[in-house]
């Protein structure tokens, strides 16, 4: 995907919940973290992904995106989100584990580090 096709209209944008553009944009956000994890200092094509500061700079936007709505002014809807958010990250992390989701793409099971 182009980012001219990733790009959307002002009507599109401020329409109803938008699936696809959820999925664009986490494919671009994918594509920015695999770009910045290529190694240099080799012949091959080599990723290093540095999971653990990936997931601070992801958790550090989530947080900033978070607070740029209004919504979020209500204590009840701001913990509603974050006990909501705890639970899908706690069950979608531990079925990607057991499935083994991405041992095959990237090693996840052999352990080490860079």
């Amino acid at each position: 995907m182009t980012t001219t096709e990733f790009r959307t209209t002002f009507e599109r944008a401020s329409r109803e919940y938008d699936e696809e553009f959820k999925r664009a944009l986490v494919a671009e956000i994918t594509s920015a973290i695999c770009k910045a994890s290529m190694v240099t200092d080799s012949d091959l094509r080599v990723i290093a992904l540095r999971v653990g500061e990936t997931c601070e700079a992801l958790t550090t936007l989530l947080i900033s995106f978070a607070a740029m709505s209004p919504h979020f002014d209500v204590p009840s809807h701001l913990r509603e989100f974050a006990e909501n958010t705890a639970k899908r990250i706690r069950r979608d992390v531990a079925k990607a584990r057991a499935e083994g989701v991405w041992d095959h793409h990237f090693g996840a099971r052999k352990g080490g580090s860079a």
